[in-house]
């Protein structure tokens, strides 16, 4: 039995190379399991084979899942290009050997994920199977497809974070003025004067009793202090006003001689 090998390299990553073998009885959806299996392809919605010419034209297209399709087409009978809408193959349907028309077939796989992968498959050899070998299988490999690096979410905004649920705000709630206490009866009070007259007698009977102890200390700090130990009655210092007339001043100090020490 025969045995298909195709080279398969990726749009917009240079490091990677399969190669791949494949009985041509084998259909474009197993062939699309090997494709998705060998290049770690995630998070499928959808692919499809884009069988082309030697001018990578596309002459067939061949899809995962059921599609309509507006395809151009000359239309003899008048004698121009409508629009027809047409149902394409499915893979689990399109077996590869039917759509095989050159020794060295090209076709392009796209697969539709996260992000779009594009591939160029090329049929360069075809051979003698081992009856040893299960097939498809991968016969080379090289490179990887580069994965999408999912970022984390931003953080937040200081003025924006969460408040821990301890440091929450209280919420006072307002109250009605029908549930305040009534205070009016505060705004009116009464004087009793007999209490006011106790007050007044206690405190008149307390500046009496205090009274004759201030007396007595003002007379002690103010009055007869003694005499001055230092000086005797006679040597009490004298004022100008008690002398009547000046001239007494002159006798009383006409005995002082001055001395021989005197000068």
């Amino acid at each position: 039995m025969l045995i298909y090998r195709f080279r398969i390299t990726a749009n917009d990553h240079d490091d990677f190379l399969r190669e791949v073998e494949i009985q041509p009885n084998h259909t474009f959806l197993e062939f699309h399991h090997l494709l998705v299996e060998t290049a770690e392809l995630r998070n499928l919605s959808g692919a499809s084979f884009f069988m082309t010419d030697k001018t990578n034209k596309v002459k067939h297209e061949i899809t995962l899942k059921n599609t309509k399709k507006q395809v151009r087409k000359y239309d003899d009978d008048i004698g121009e290009v409508v629009l027809e809408s047409v149902v394409l193959p499915l893979m689990k349907d399109a077996k590869i050997k039917n759509y095989i028309e050159d020794p060295h077939q090209t076709m392009n796989y796209v697969f539709h994920g996260k992000e779009i992968i594009s591939m160029h498959i090329e049929l360069f050899k075809i051979l003698q199977s081992d009856n040893l070998i299960s097939y498809p299988r991968v016969a080379r490999k090289t490179g990887e497809i580069r994965k999408i690096v999912e970022l984390p979410p931003p953080l937040l905004a200081p003025e924006a974070e969460a408040i821990h649920p301890e440091t929450k705000p209280l919420k006072i709630k307002p109250v009605s003025a029908a549930k305040l206490p009534d205070t009016s009866k505060l705004d009116v009070i009464v004087e009793d004067m007999d209490e006011i007259k106790a007050i007044e007698e206690e405190l008149s009977e307390l500046i009496e009793e205090e009274a004759p102890q201030i007396l007595v200390e003002s007379q002690v700090s103010t009055g007869d202090e003694g005499e001055d130990p230092e000086y005797g009655d006679d040597e009490k210092m004298e004022h100008l006003e008690d002398f009547e007339d000046p001239d007494q001043l002159d006798e009383r100090y006409s005995n002082y001689r001055e001395g021989p020490d005197d000068y």
